[in-house]
């Protein structure tokens, strides 16, 4: 594997993961907020604003990996940043106007705990929760594009993209869909985990009561989205089916071939991996079902139930690896199987191809980035960041508060 794609992968997977656990927060945080309200639960309300604190340290975080992964992605692959910029610049731009509202909430949600009135506190849960659902479409939509660039057009050799036929996207859908419900999954397992853990560890009996509550709650959630992730994962390799480059890479060692069959690129070694941290998770919450709906959990069942969360969030970054690294070296899929987008390569100028082509393939970076003295400052900066985080979780969930 190539240097370059090791800190594109390792930056992108890790604020993928907090970006979907974050998700799942942004959706149901506002919701127990009211719920505590509702009830008068001062103890629910205590893990709501718990929950709160967590997600904006958190976020700040995903911010930090998401601005490393687009500052490498510039170094490396210039060209294709201002192709794909250019192209993709609608979607972009509405999962940019997505993050700003997201941000804005965030910090008027947190700020106005004990402030603001409830129907504006409550607005600003819904515009968070809005907001978070809005930024992975806009994303989405990107990543469906670099699967097939359905509405790509050229216009006195310029290109430009219908926005509404990009909508049309096959791949669009399920992958947007699958991706919600994966952030709601593994965000619901990873935060019961860490609820039921903290139960064990705290001498508060309301908190404690209330964290009962919530794991009530949230067991069905995870339960259901466990079950729904099997039937969108298969609609998403359904519509894969018509980039045999890209999904040979992953399922024809396996069994599931179409068209040639032929593996060029085989990563189906991260699709079995993926598979069995799914049927980790599926076990661990079926030992922990019945504890967590019945308000009683035993230490031990505590422990595997966030184990099971930290498996959930790891499934996450390999998804996102094994739907990257099925397409290498190319940053559009079809390019590895030119029939499947014929009739928009066709589209392209003649003159253009070669350089296009070019620019899209992985391999293809910038030299003057990976010199040997530019490589030794990025491998310097990105181990100070990563112990630099490792740091601040250390500090945040096990370093004593001092008296």
């Amino acid at each position: 594997m190539l240097y370059t794609v090791f800190w594109l992968a390792l930056t992108f997977g890790l604020h993928i993961m907090l970006v979907n656990l974050g998700i799942f927060l942004a959706l149901y945080v506002p919701y127990l907020k009211w719920k505590a309200d509702k009830e008068g639960d001062e103890g629910l309300e205590k893990v709501a604003y718990k929950l709160m604190r967590f997600y904006a340290a958190t976020y700040g975080v995903a911010g930090v990996f998401a601005t490393a992964f687009t500052v490498f992605l510039l170094s490396y692959y210039p060209n294709f940043l201002g192709l794909a910029g250019n192209i993709a610049m609608i979607p972009f731009g509405i999962a940019i106007t997505m993050i700003v509202l997201h941000f804005f909430s965030i910090a008027t949600f947190y700020y106005g705990w004990y402030r603001w009135s409830r129907p504006v506190h409550y607005t600003l849960g819904f515009l968070l929760a809005l907001s978070a659902i809005l930024i992975p479409l806009g994303f989405r939509s990107v990543f469906a594009f670099l699967n097939i660039p359905v509405g790509l057009h050229f216009a006195n050799g310029k290109p430009y993209l219908n926005v509404s036929e990009a909508l049309g996207n096959p791949t669009l859908w399920p992958l947007y869909f699958k991706s919600l419900v994966a952030a709601i999954t593994a965000g619901s397992l990873a935060i019961a985990g860490g609820l039921a853990y903290s139960y064990h560890k705290s001498e508060d009996q309301a908190y404690k009561a209330a964290i009962n509550k919530v794991l009530r709650q949230l067991a069905p959630v995870s339960l259901t989205g466990l079950i729904l992730m099997f039937f969108l994962g298969l609609w998403y390799a359904y519509t894969l089916e018509s980039i045999p480059y890209k999904f040979n890479n992953v399922f024809a060692s396996l069994g599931w071939k179409v068209g040639d069959g032929v593996v060029h690129y085989n990563v189906a070694w991260v699709f079995v991996l993926k598979m069995i941290l799914y049927v980790f998770q599926f076990a661990v919450i079926i030992a922990v079902y019945k504890y967590m709906r019945s308000g009683s959990m035993p230490f031990a069942k505590a422990k595997l139930l966030l184990y099971g969360g930290l498996a959930a969030l790891a499934t996450i970054m390999l998804g996102e690896w094994l739907n990257a690294f099925s397409q290498y070296p190319y940053f559009i899929a079809c390019l590895g199987s030119p029939q499947s987008c014929q009739s928009i390569l066709a589209e392209i100028p003649k003159d253009q191809l070669p350089y296009i082509a070019k620019i899209l393939n992985l391999e293809n970076y910038n030299q003057l980035a990976v010199v040997s003295s530019v490589r030794m400052l990025t491998d310097g900066f990105m181990l100070f960041l990563l112990a630099s985080v490792v740091y601040f979780f250390y500090a945040y969930f096990f370093k004593p508060e001092k008296a």
